[in-house]
């Protein structure tokens, strides 16, 4: 490879000739300085131990498994579904007590999620299957496990307490971590 010396000067001269003009919203490279490395402050020990004993902040197997283990489902998990759509006898769509839906073929696309009555449970989720029903031409069967508005609502209220026990862990951990940067980065700030 041959660099031609002639076009990297004259490069590296526009750019040294510009550099105390900042572009559009920018700082001149001549207005940078040197940050002072000894005036930072160190990560204290105990925060640096805390983050590390703390559950994993980037690793959503352990919520996940976590949340398993506190007995959180996800919205479409069978045990809560709400009626499913059929087209001459083939599955389209499955409804779930808290609104969603998983759409297959023919009923992809029938729910947009635009002007919808209800924010979300069964009200919902019989209005999207009587909805994606007139799209296709199809029948909604309701499921053993359908609830009604106030039933799901007590249910979705305990999960939710779960989910909240289960994720206190790493809500604690992510608070302990933003606490440490907002301290590093402030002695950071001061010093510039």
């Amino acid at each position: 490879m041959t660099i031609n010396a002639t076009s990297s000067t004259s490069g590296l001269a526009r750019i040294l000739a510009a550099a105390g003009t900042p572009p559009k919203g920018g700082i001149p490279v001549l207005a940078l300085k040197r940050i002072d490395t000894s005036t930072l402050k160190p990560l204290s020990a105990v925060a640096t131990a805390s983050v590390r004993t703390a559950p994993s902040l980037v690793d959503p197997t352990s919520m996940l498994t976590a949340m398993r283990q506190a007995g959180v489902t996800s919205d479409n998990d069978p045990s809560k579904l709400f009626a499913e759509v059929y087209k001459d006898g083939k599955l389209v769509a499955q409804l779930y007590n808290g609104g969603s839906a998983t759409t297959y073929g023919a009923a992809q696309g029938a729910v947009t999620g635009e002007n919808e009555p209800y924010d979300s449970g069964p009200q919902l989720a019989q209005w999207r299957a009587n909805k994606i029903a007139a799209a296709v031409g199809g029948t909604v069967k309701m499921a053993g496990t359908a609830q009604t508005q106030s039933q799901w609502a007590i249910t979705s209220a305990a999960e939710n307490a779960k989910r909240e026990q289960a994720m206190a862990p790493y809500r604690a951990a992510m608070d302990a971590f933003r606490a440490q940067f907002d301290t590093t980065s402030g002695s950071v700030s001061a010093t510039a």
